[in-house]
């Protein structure tokens, strides 16, 4: 006679349970392992072509190359990149991994709060932001402040456009040499609206 004691039964059903668990945490763990693996596309020429940028919420409208994109953040700031800068940081945010590393440049617009009505060569100190040399720009008779780092690796322009409360900050940063006409080269091709 064939008769299975309880304890015989309990075994089977544990390991049975054990089996079937580790089966569902080794899948997870397969499916986490099989991350979206980022390709790098490198940095992209801009078009000859520009379309504008509107931008309300920071009272101005940007022309930018055809093949760029604006990539709004949580933080409210825009950043505008070429394609395979935006393609990187796109599948970065997806979950994906980069199995390289690589400077990559950045343009980014954001609001500045002034709360406390600091000139703005003070709010670029304040926001550290600041560390060399500053210069004047005139835009459409919007005073502009353009501060570089010591660096050399930034350089931000500083205005408050009329309608917007704050301070308008565009910043260029990269892994290269940056200065004065690289911001002014984006500034000529700003609007206010």
């Amino acid at each position: 006679m064939n008769t299975k004691s309880p304890l015989n039964t309990t075994l089977t059903l544990v390991t049975l349970v054990n089996a079937i668990l580790f089966s569902v945490i080794g899948n997870i763990h397969s499916a986490t392992a099989q991350q979206e693996l980022c390709r790098d596309i490198g940095e992209v020429s801009p078009a000859d072509i520009l379309r504008t940028l509107e931008l309300p919420q920071f009272g101005i409208n940007i022309d930018i190359p055809e093949n760029y994109r604006a990539l709004a953040r949580n933080d409210g700031s825009v950043q505008i990149l070429n394609p395979g800068n935006f393609e990187l940081i796109s599948c970065i945010s997806r979950g994906g991994t980069a199995p390289f590393a690589r400077g990559m440049s950045s343009f980014t617009i954001r609001l500045v709060n002034n709360a406390r009505n600091l000139t703005l060569l003070n709010l670029a100190q304040q926001q550290g932001l600041y560390d060399g040399k500053n210069y004047r720009y005139n835009l459409s008779g919007t005073q502009i402040l353009i501060t570089e780092s010591d660096s050399g690796y930034s350089v931000a322009a500083w205005f408050t456009p009329p309608g917007i409360n704050g301070v308008v900050m565009m910043e260029m940063s990269c892994d290269c040499e940056l200065g004065k006409d690289d911001i002014v080269m984006e500034l000529d091709k700003t609007h206010l609206r």
